[in-house]
């Protein structure tokens, strides 16, 4: 993992992606023009900012990432995924599709989710250069994002067995408190996640959705020693939105990739 500052914005990166070719990047909230609690790189027009501090502060990303365009969709913690296959890239349009996941082999297309607090999971097919991120989320996890990302990777020729995977910056799970509900739907899909995906605390649940995503990529043909963990929580680390310590009033932080 490294860390870099450029143009004033801050974020982190995947050494490993970078080394095989493919620029990324976890923004934190550091750097932007928004104010307040959105303070201060908030990316997100559905968080009640400023329409002007937003584009402001996408512009500003877009430049330090050099990427022609950055193509974001409507998350909606759901399950689909966007294939870009070939232009014209409208980003504006594109913006406003209810997808989850966003997959391409299209050069200097930066493609990125938006978090504050669910994980950003960046994929990469270094010998077809095809790549994918999701938004996972709680509930985006038990709907299949992660597998629908990876067989639109798998469409466009790739295969799974060839994919470096990284996640980035959500909440941990010494910090992910949920009840039985949620418990019920997890055990239903991971049956012997107990101890490793959730576990009992006082009166609550802990829930480790990293651990969740890694055991979906495993089981799906990802080697695990092609995971990489940046290891970082957004409700402990405060350069990072988190929806739960805003108690749901937080922006949004970027992480997006590329090919160079």
């Amino acid at each position: 993992m490294r860390k870099t500052e450029s143009n004033g914005l801050v974020y982190y990166q995947s050494e490993i992606l970078l080394n095989l070719g493919f620029e990324n990047f976890f923004f934190t909230r550091k750097g932007g023009v928004s104010l307040g609690e959105l303070a201060e790189l908030n990316l997100s027009f559905r968080a009640g900012d400023d329409p002007e501090r937003v584009q402001s502060n996408l512009d500003k990303t877009r430049r330090v990432m050099k990427a022609g365009h950055l193509v974001m969709v409507h998350q909606v913690h759901g399950a689909k995924a966007l294939l870009l296959e070939q232009g014209p890239i409208e980003p504006e349009s594109l913006r406003n599709q209810e997808r989850d996941a966003i997959v391409t082999r299209m050069p200097g297309i930066g493609i990125g989710v938006l978090c504050a607090d669910c994980f950003p999971l960046l994929l990469a097919e270094p010998e077809q250069k095809i790549i994918g991120i999701a938004h996972c989320g709680r509930r985006g996890i038990i709907s299949g994002v992660i597998e629908n990302t990876l067989d639109e990777i798998v469409r466009l020729g790739g295969k799974v067995g060839r994919i470096i995977a990284a996640i980035g910056p959500g909440i941990c799970g010494e910090c992910y408190q949920v009840d039985q509900p949620v418990i019920l739907e997890y055990r239903e899909k991971f049956p012997q996640g107990e101890g490793r995906i959730w576990r009992r605390g006082p009166g609550f649940y802990l829930l480790d959705l990293k651990q969740a995503m890694v055991s979906v990529l495993a089981d799906a043909g990802v080697a695990e020693d092609r995971i990489e963990d940046l290891g970082l929580c957004t409700l402990e680390g405060e350069d990072f939105f988190s929806h739960r310590r805003s108690l749901g009033q937080a922006g949004r932080q970027l992480s997006a990739i590329v090919i160079k």
